[in-house]
């Protein structure tokens, strides 16, 4: 098998994880969610008025009061259960494809090559 092969095999397995298949799930209810999407847009517009603020030297009180405003905004994002939900899918995805990359990376530095791909007996590839 070249790596071509490998490669394809290794995105079939990834498609077909629980890991994706939480992460696309969660993505998709979070866009079919208007108040999630609100959220989410608010709180984008509040860390670009943070940036802004801090670029432009505006006072402490108005520093302070869109850090609050952003912090609150933080926990509702964090609270509302879509988001909640697909924060928590897109960590999972993302902590499996960190494993994924650990074996590969292992393997390129000249690793065992005896890995049998299970990191729980193993601490060569972090």
């Amino acid at each position: 098998m070249d790596y071509l092969e490998a490669a394809a095999l290794l995105g079939q397995a990834i498609l077909e994880s629980g890991e994706y298949k939480q992460f696309k799930d969660a993505e998709n209810a979070l866009l079919a969610d208007p108040k999630a999407q609100q959220i989410i847009m608010e709180h984008k517009q509040l860390q670009d008025e943070m940036v802004e603020a801090s670029r432009n030297d505006w006072s402490k009180e108005d520093l302070e009061r869109v850090r609050d405003t952003l912090l609150a905004k933080q926990k509702e994002l964090n609270e509302y259960e879509a988001t909640k939900q697909y924060l928590k899918a897109k960590q999972g995805f993302e902590l499996m494809m960190k494993s994924v990359n650990g074996v590969i990376e292992h393997f390129l530095s000249g690793g065992d090559s005896s890995c049998s791909g299970s990191c729980s007996s193993c601490s060569g590839c972090h």
